[in-house]
């Protein structure tokens, strides 16, 4: 007997494990997984079209939503960015059409936190004579809808006000200076934010950066949209590793070594990197951090 329901017991536990798996596999638009170590376009004719300017994607925990920036123009004119968003339900797509919760606002950007409760998201809301004046705006799900979208005010002076807001697992909010493209964090304590205190100047000045939803690591791009991307791992409070190019390990033989592209983001199930280059969105197995870990501490 006490075999029988041994045997009952791992059989149970089995199902429970692939019923597991399959409630957190993801169908990324129906597209099959990138090949190793190469960058390539994602979802084309779905996501990726020829005649417009794609930004940042995410995706919800659960794989059932996905949110895309856009510029209808192919990218000439910033200031009006719209938000895209699909549904996965029974099985199938929706086709992906501008967010209702947003309404006539412009907004891009989109970053979930990785309960995918909370969509950040930065808003246009004037010209400068350097571009646009942002500010980081957010939305809710509640009751399985998203809510109007709210506003963040950092306790920090910005000539352009802020963007790239993003929230860690462990309550720890990001966003930067969209003027002089420094990079603060920031804790929710009982809903309310600290201080917000910059990032060292390992990181500084930063103009794109995505925090891994764990806070262990950051991918940037330092000083200039011309640069490439850079990795660096989280070390304590406030302290990160000397950052690694991505040309440490993606080269021109690849295909691409890391210099072209904006929007980067960590797909739920930690498997692939978003983003935006060309104009379209791309992705690519994670593999790479793993070995430029290595590298960071060898």
């Amino acid at each position: 007997m006490m075999k029988g329901n041994g045997a009952v017991v791992l059989l149970i536990l089995f199902l429970r494990s692939a019923l597991s798996a399959q409630e957190h596999s993801i169908n990324y638009l129906n597209c099959p997984p990138p090949p190793a170590d190469s960058l390539v376009v994602f979802a084309k004719g779905i996501v990726s079209l020829d005649h417009r300017w794609e930004e940042k994607i995410c995706f919800t925990r659960d794989g059932k939503e996905v949110f895309f920036g856009i510029n209808d123009d192919g990218g000439v004119n910033y200031f009006k960015p719209r938000l895209m968003h699909a549904t996965y339900r029974n099985n199938k797509w929706s086709t992906p059409d501008t967010a209702a919760f947003p309404k006539d606002r412009f907004v891009g950007w989109p970053v979930l936190n990785l309960k995918g409760t909370i969509l950040f998201m930065e808003e246009v809301v004037g010209k400068t004579d350097k571009g646009v004046r942002g500010q980081v705006v957010f939305s809710r799900k509640i009751n399985g809808h998203w809510s109007e979208i709210e506003s963040v005010a950092p306790a920090v002076e910005a000539r352009e006000g802020f963007g790239l807001g993003q929230i860690t697992d462990d309550s720890t909010f990001y966003f930067y200076d969209r003027y002089d493209r420094i990079a603060y964090f920031s804790r929710i304590v009982k809903g309310e934010h600290t201080t917000p205190v910059p990032l060292p100047c390992r990181i500084n000045p930063a103009v794109e950066f995505f925090v891994s939803p764990g806070n262990d690591y950051i991918i940037f791009k330092p000083l200039d949209w011309s640069n490439q991307f850079h990795i660096g791992f989280h070390e304590g409070e406030n302290e990160w590793s000397m950052p690694v190019p991505f040309s440490a390990f993606f080269t021109k033989k690849k295909g691409w070594d890391g210099s072209d592209g904006y929007g980067p983001y960590i797909s739920p199930d930690g498997k692939y990197l978003f983003i935006g280059h060309l104009g379209d969105i791309y992705w690519v197995k994670t593999d790479f951090i793993e070995v430029l870990k290595e590298k960071t501490y060898e």
